[in-house]
C-alpha cells in the first residue's frame, strides 16, 4: 500500500513538472527569439525616430512590434516593413521617418542577426548620404529588398549579386541624386530569381553598353524600371542583337522615361509581346517615323502608355487614311500624350480606343472644338486637355461620361456657357474649367455632383449668382470661383459644406453681407472674399473657424467694428481687412492670435491707439495699419517683434517720439511712418538696422538735423525724409554709407550746404529730390556718375553755376528721362550757361512708343521687388508734391495722377544763348518751359515737328525774328506764351493757333502783328514773299468766285432742260423729233452748199 502511494506521488510529480515544462516550452516557442529581440533593439538605437515609428518596440515579444513579422511556428523574424513617409519641404531632422544617427555598418550588423529575414523594406528613410554597405550581400535569405529613397550615395556594391534568392530589388532614388552603378554590372546577372528590378534615378551613365545583355540573363524578370538613369541611345540593344533578347517577351512593365535617348522609337519594343505598361515620357522621339503607332500596335497586351514630353508632332499620329488597324489600340486604358507639339483638332483615332479610362493631351497646341463623339467614350474616368487652344463650347455630350471622375480643361479658349448636362457626372470628384472665356451662369445642376471635392472655375466671364444648390456638395473641399463677374450674395447654404478647406471668391461683384452660416465651416483653412462689394459687418460667427489660417476680406465695403471673436482663430497666420469702412478700435482679442504672421488693416476708419496687446504676437512679420485714424504714440513694446520685416503706420494721427526700441527690429526691411504728427528726434538706432531697405518718415514734425551714419548701410534702397522739418547739411559721406541707394527724397525741409559729391557717385541712384531747401553751390559734375538717374528735383534752392553738360556724349545718362514720373524741374535756380544740344540722346522723349504708360495700376501679390519699390512708393505714398509750371499754373502730380507726361522746365534761371535746334528731336515731349531766362536768337524753324507738344512757354526772354510758320502744325498745343521777347512779323494762322485767342500770349512784342492782336499786318511791314502771297491770294479768290458763278449757271441751264426731257415723255418725243428735223435741215443745207461750190469751181475752170 505504501509502495502504491509512493508510486502515485512520483506519477503526480512527473505530471506536474511535465505540465510546467510543457507550459514553459509553449511560452518560449510562441515568443520571438531573444537574440533577435536584442538585435532589433540595437537596430532601434541607431536611429532618430521623430515620428515614433518604433515606439511600440518594447516588451518581450518582438513579433508584436510594429513592422515586425515572424514565422508562426519558429517565431524567427522573417519580415521588417519600416517604410517611412518623406516630406521634401522639411529639413531632414524634421522628417516623419527614421533618421540614421549611427554608423550604417551597425545597422547591417544588427540585421545580420536576423538569420531568417526574407523581406526588408527600409524605403523613404534617411541614411544621411552614406554608402550602401557591402555587408548587405551577406543577407542571403532575402527575397525582397527595398532601399528606395533612403539617400544612399556612391556606387552600388557588387556584393549585392550574392543575394541570389532576391525576387524584388528596389534601389530607386526619385528625390536624391548620388547613387551610381559600377562600370562592371555583371553582378546583376547573378540575381537569377529576380522578377522585379527598379533602379530609377540611379546614375548609370558609366554602365557598359551591354547593360541590356546583362539584364537579358534574368529569365524571370517581368518588371523593369530604369527611369531617369542618364542612359543614352548607346545603352539600348541594337537591331542586330534582337535574337539574343528573347527575355524581352516576358517583360510586362517597362519604364525607360526621362533618359537621354534620341532618334526613332526602339525597334526591340515589338519583341515585348507581354508588355502591359510602357512609359517613355521625356524621351526625345522626334526622329521617329510615322510608324510609331504601328509599332505600338504590335503590343497586343498594352494597356498603359505614356509618351509625354517626347517632342512628337502630328506626323507621328495615325491617320484615318493610313492603312492601320485601329483595333490594335483597343486595349489601351491609360494614354498620356501631353506636352508634345500636336496641332489641329483632337485626333479622331481616339474614338476607336473604346477601353480608354485615362486620357491626357495637355500642353499641346490643339485647337478646334471638343468633339461630340467624346461623349461616347463611356469608360473614361479622367480627361486632361489643359493648356491648349481649344475653342467653341463644351459639348452637352460630356454629360454621358457617367464614370468620369476628373475633367481638366484649364487654360484654353472655350466660350459659351457651362452645359447643364454636367450635373449628370455623378462620380465626378474634380472639375477645372478655369482660365477660359466661359460666360453665363453656373448651372444649378452642379449641385447634383455629390462626390465633387474640388471645383475650379476662376478667370472666366461667368455671371449671375452662386447657385444655392452648391450647398448640397457635402464632400467639397475647395472652391475657386475668383476673377469672374459673379454677382448677388453669397448663399447661406455654403455653411453646409462641412469638409470645405479653401474658398476663393475674390475679384467678383458679390454684394450683400457675409453669411453667418460661414461659421459652420469647421475645417476651413483659407478664405478670400476680397475685391467684391460685400457690405455690413463681419459676422461674429467667423470666430468659430478654429482651423482658419488665412483670411482676406480686403477691398470691400464692410463696416462696423472688427469682431472680438476674431481672437478665437488660434491658428490664424494672415489677416487682411484693408480697404473697407471698418471703424472703432482694434480689438484687444487680436493679441490672442499667437501664430499671426501678417496683419493688414490699412485704409479703414479705425481709431484709438496701437494696442499693447498686439505686441504679444511674437511671430508677426508684416504690420500694415496705414491710412486710418489711429492716434497716440507708437508703443515702446514694438521692439519685441523680433521677426518683423515691414511696418506701415503712415497716414494716421500718431504723435510723440519714435521709440528707441524700434532699433531692436533686427529683421526689419521696410518702415513707413509718413503723414503723421511725430516729433522729436529720429532715433539713431533706426539707422543701425542691418537689413533695412526702405524708410519713409516724411510729412512729420521732427525738427531735427539730418542724421549721421556711423556704419555702412548696404541694404538701404530708399530714404524719404521730405517735409519733416529736417535741417542742417547733408553728410559728406552719405554716398559712401548708402552705396546701393535707389531713391533719396528730402524735399520741403531746411537743408543747407552743398550737394555732397559722394551722393553723386552712387551708381544705383535712380531718383533724387532735394527741392525746396536752402542748398547752395554748384550742381556737381559728378552727377554724370549716376548712370541710372531718371528723376532729378532740385528746384527752389540757391544753387548757382552752370548746368552740367558732361552727359553730352553719354547716351546712358537719362537726365530728363523720367519714364515712370516724367517731371524734371530745374526752375527758379541761379543756373547759368547754355542749354546743351544733346536732347536727341534722351530716348524716352524721342521714343513715342512709351507714351501713356501708367505705373499706377501695377499689382504684386506680395511685396514688390526692390527695382519697382521706388515707383510704387511715388504712386501710393504721396511723395512731396512734384511741382511744375505747366499751362500757366502749378499742377501737383501725386497719387493716381502721376503718369508718364514728359516735360522740361528750365524756367527762371540765367540761361543764355539760343534755343538748340536739337530740341525738335523730342517728338514725345508734352510740356516745354524756358521762360524767365536770357535766351536769344530765333525760335527753331522746325519746332512744328514736336507733334505731341501741349504747352509751350518761351516768355520773358530776348528771342527775335519771326514766329515760324511750322508752329501752326502743333495740333495738340493748348497753351502758348511768347510774351515779352523781341519777336516781329505776322503771327502764323491756321490749324491749332486759331483756337488760341488770348492776345496776352504775344504781349511785349511790339513788332508782331495779326490775329489775335489788334495790330494788322500791312504789305509794307511784311516780307516780299508774304506780300506777294497775299496779292496772289486776293486775285485767286476773285477768279475762284467767277468760276463758281459760271458753273452754277451751266448746271442750272443744263439740268433744267435735260431733267424735263427725262421725266416728261411727250416732251422727250417732241425733242427727238425736233432733233431729227434739225439734223435733216443741216444735211440739206450742207448738200446744197457743196453742190453750189462745185458748180462755181467747175465754171471757173471752163472760163479758163
Amino acid at each position: 500500500m505504501r509502495e502504491t502511494f509512493r508510486a502515485m506521488l512520483v506519477l503526480v510529480a512527473i505530471l506536474f513538472f511535465g505540465a510546467a515544462e510543457f507550459c514553459s516550452g509553449r511560452n518560449t516557442s510562441f515568443s520571438c527569439i531573444e537574440r533577435e529581440r536584442e538585435a532589433l533593439l540595437k537596430f532601434k538605437l541607431c536611429f532618430h525616430d521623430p515620428s515614433h515609428m518604433l515606439s511600440s518596440w518594447k516588451g518581450h515579444d518582438c513579433c508584436e512590434w510594429r513592422g515586425v513579422d515572424c514565422d508562426k511556428n519558429s517565431r524567427y523574424v522573417t519580415s521588417l516593413q519600416l517604410r517611412g513617409s518623406i516630406s521634401y519641404q522639411l529639413d531632414w531632422y524634421k522628417q516623419p521617418q527614421l533618421c540614421l544617427m549611427d554608423d550604417v555598418e551597425e545597422v547591417v550588423s544588427s540585421l545580420l542577426k536576423l538569420s531568417y529575414l526574407e523581406h526588408l523594406d527600409l524605403s523613404n528613410n534617411n541614411f544621411s548620404g552614406n554608402l550602401i554597405p557591402p555587408s548587405f550581400g551577406l543577407m542571403k535569405q532575402l527575397r525582397y529588398l527595398n532601399l528606395s529613397n533612403v539617400q544612399f550615395r556612391g556606387r552600388i556594391p557588387n556584393e549585392l549579386g550574392n543575394l541570389t534568392r532576391l525576387r524584388v530589388l528596389d534601389l530607386s532614388q526619385y528625390h536624391y541624386e548620388g547613387l551610381k552603378v559600377n562600370d562592371d554590372i555583371q553582378w546583376i546577372s547573378h540575381l537569377s530569381s529576380l522578377q522585379r528590378l527598379d533602379m530609377s534615378g540611379v546614375n548609370q551613365s558609366r554602365a557598359s553598353s551591354n547593360l541590356f545583355q546583362v539584364l537579358g540573363m534574368l529569365s524571370s524578370l517581368s518588371w523593369l524600371s530604369l527611369s531617369d538613369c542618364s542612359l543614352k541611345s548607346s545603352h539600348l540593344p541594337s537591331h542586330n542583337h534582337l535574337l539574343n533578347f528573347t527575355w524581352l517577351g516576358n517583360i510586362q512593365h517597362f519604364d525607360i522615361s526621362e533618359n537621354s535617348f534620341h532618334g526613332p522609337i526602339p525597334t526591340f519594343l515589338q519583341n515585348m509581346t507581354s508588355l502591359t505598361f510602357l512609359d517613355m515620357s521625356g524621351v526625345n522621339l522626334s526622329l521617329t517615323s510615322s510608324n510609331l503607332f504601328q509599332v505600338l500596335g504590335m503590343l497586343p497586351s498594352l494597356s498603359w502608355l505614356s509618351l509625354s514630353s517626347c517632342s512628337l508632332k502630328n506626323c507621328h499620329l495615325p491617320s484615318p487614311n493610313h492603312p492601320f488597324n485601329f483595333t490594335l489600340l483597343g486595349n489601351i486604358q491609360h494614354l498620356d500624350l501631353s506636352n508634345n507639339f500636336f496641332q489641329g483638332p483632337i485626333p479622331i483615332f481616339l474614338q476607336n480606343m473604346t477601353s480608354l479610362i485615362f486620357l491626357y493631351l495637355s500642353s499641346n497646341q490643339l485647337n478646334g472644338s471638343i468633339p461630340n463623339s467624346m461623349g461616347q467614350m463611356s469608360k473614361l474616368e479622367s480627361i486632361d486637355l489643359f493648356d491648349n487652344q481649344l475653342s467653341g463650347t463644351i459639348p452637352n455630350s460630356i454629360g454621358q461620361l457617367s464614370k468620369l471622375k476628373s475633367i481638366d480643361l484649364f487654360e484654353n479658349q472655350l466660350s459659351g456657357s457651362i452645359p447643364g448636362s454636367i450635373g449628370q457626372l455623378s462620380r465626378l470628384k474634380s472639375i477645372d474649367l478655369s482660365e477660359n472665356q466661359l460666360s453665363g451662369s453656373i448651372p444649378d445642376s452642379i449641385g447634383q455632383l455629390f462626390k465633387l471635392e474640388s471645383i475650379y472655375l476662376f478667370s472666366n466671364q461667368l455671371s449671375g449668382s452662386i447657385p444655392d444648390s452648391i450647398g448640397q456638395l457635402s464632400k467639397l473641399e475647395s472652391i475657386y470661383l475668383f476673377s469672374n463677374q459673379l454677382s448677388g450674395s453669397i448663399p447661406d447654404s455654403i455653411g453646409q459644406l462641412s469638409k470645405l478647406k479653401s474658398i476663393y471668391l475674390f475679384e467678383n461683384q458679390l454684394s450683400g453681407s457675409i453669411p453667418g452660416s460661414i461659421g459652420q465651416l469647421s475645417k476651413l483653412k483659407n478664405i478670400d472674399l476680397s475685391e467684391n462689394q460685400l457690405s455690413r459687418s463681419i459676422p461674429d460667427s467667423i470666430g468659430q473657424l478654429s482651423k482658419l489660417e488665412n483670411i482676406d476680406l480686403s477691398e470691400n465695403q464692410l463696416s462696423g467694428s472688427i469682431p472680438d471673436s476674431i481672437g478665437q482663430l488660434s491658428k490664424l497666420e494672415n489677416i487682411d481687412l484693408s480697404e473697407n469702412q471698418l471703424s472703432e478700435s482694434i480689438p484687444d482679442s487680436i493679441g490672442l492670435l499667437s501664430k499671426l504672421e501678417s496683419i493688414y488693416l490699412s485704409s479703414n476708419q479705425l481709431n484709438g491707439s496701437i494696442l499693447d496687446s498686439i505686441n504679444q504676437l511674437s511671430k508677426l512679420e508684416n504690420i500694415d495699419l496705414s491710412s486710418n485714424q489711429l492716434s497716440g504714440s507708437i508703443p515702446d513694446s514694438i521692439g519685441q517683434f523680433s521677426k518683423l520685416k515691414s511696418l506701415y503706420l503712415s497716414h494716421n494721427q500718431l504723435s510723440g517720439n519714435i521709440p528707441n526700441s524700434i532699433g531692436q527690429l533686427s529683421k526689419l526691411k521696410s518702415i513707413y511712418l509718413s503723414h503723421n504728427q511725430l516729433n522729436g528726434s529720429i532715433p539713431n538706432s533706426i539707422w543701425q538696422l542691418s537689413k533695412l531697405e526702405s524708410i519713409d518718415l516724411s510729412s512729420n514734425q521732427f525738427g531735427t538735423r539730418f542724421p549721421k551714419w556711423h556704419q555702412l548701410q548696404e541694404t538701404i534702397r530708399l530714404v524719404d525724409l521730405s517735409n519733416a522739418s529736417i535741417s542742417g547739411p547733408l553728410p559728406e559721406n552719405i554716398g559712401h554709407m548708402m552705396p546701393m541707394l535707389w531713391g533719396l527724397y528730402l524735399a520741403n525741409n531746411f537743408m543747407n550746404g552743398s550737394i555732397p559729391k559722394s551722393l553723386c557717385n552712387v551708381q544705383t541712384l535712380t531718383a533724387l529730390d532735394l527741392s525746396n531747401n536752402m542748398l547752395s553751390g554748384n550742381i556737381p559734375k559728378s552727377l554724370c556718375n549716376s548712370k541710372d538717374l531718371i528723376f532729378l528735383q532740385l528746384s527752389n534752392n540757391m544753387l548757382s553755376g552752370n548746368i552740367p553738360n558732361c552727359w553730352r556724349n553719354d547716351q546712358s545718362f537719362q537726365f530728363i528721362d523720367l519714364s515712370s514720373n516724367n517731371l524734371s524741374d530745374l526752375a527758379d535756380n541761379n543756373l547759368t550757361g547754355r542749354i546743351p544740344p544733346c536732347f536727341e540722346k534722351f530716348p524716352i522723349m524721342v521714343n513715342a512708343t512709351q507714351l501713356s504708360h501708367d505705373i499706377g495700376n501695377e499689382y504684386w501679390d506680395q511685396d514688390p521687388p526692390v527695382d519697382v519699390l521706388l515707383f510704387r512708393y511715388i504712386e501710393h505714398w504721396d511723395l512731396a508734391p512734384l511741382m511744375e509750371v505747366v499751362k500757366g499754373r502749378y499742377l501737383e502730380y501725386i497719387r493716381i495722377t502721376l503718369r508718364l507726361e514728359i516735360s522740361i522746365d528750365l524756367s527762371s534761371n540765367n540761361l543764355i544763348g539760343s534755343i538748340p535746334e536739337e530740341l525738335i528731336f523730342l517728338k514725345n515731349l508734352h510740356n516745354l518751359n524756358l521762360s524767365w531766362n536770357h535766351l536769344s536768337g530765333n525760335i527753331p524753324e522746325k519746332i512744328g515737328q514736336m507733334e505731341n507738344l501741349e504747352s509751350l512757354d518761351f516768355s520773358k526772354n530776348s528771342l527775335s525774328g519771326m514766329i515760324p510758320n511750322s508752329m501752326s502744325s502743333l495740333t495738340k498745343l493748348s497753351y502758348l506764351n511768347l510774351s515779352y521777347n523781341n519777336l516781329s512779323g505776322p503771327i502764323p494762322t491756321g490749324y491749332q493757333l486759331q483756337t488760341l485767342e488770348d492776345p496776352t500770349m504775344y504781349a511785349g512784342n511790339p513788332q508782331l502783328c495779326g490775329v489775335p492782336l489788334l495790330k494788322k499786318c500791312s504789305n509794307d511791314t511784311l516780307p516780299p514773299t508774304i506780300a506777294n502771297f497775299k496779292g496772289n491770294n486776293e486775285g485767286a479768290l476773285k477768279r475762284m468766285w467767277f468760276y463758281i458763278v459760271v458753273m452754277l449757271g451751266f448746271a442750272t441751264g443744263f439740268w433744267g432742260v435735260v431733267g424735263t426731257l427725262f421725266f416728261v415723255k411727250n416732251w422727250r418725243y417732241a425733242y427727238f423729233q425736233w432733233m431729227d428735223d434739225v439734223q435733216h435741215w443741216i444735211l440739206v443745207v450742207i448738200t446744197s452748199k457743196v453742190a453750189q461750190f462745185k458748180k462755181m469751181f467747175n465754171g471757173d475752170q471752163d472760163d479758163q
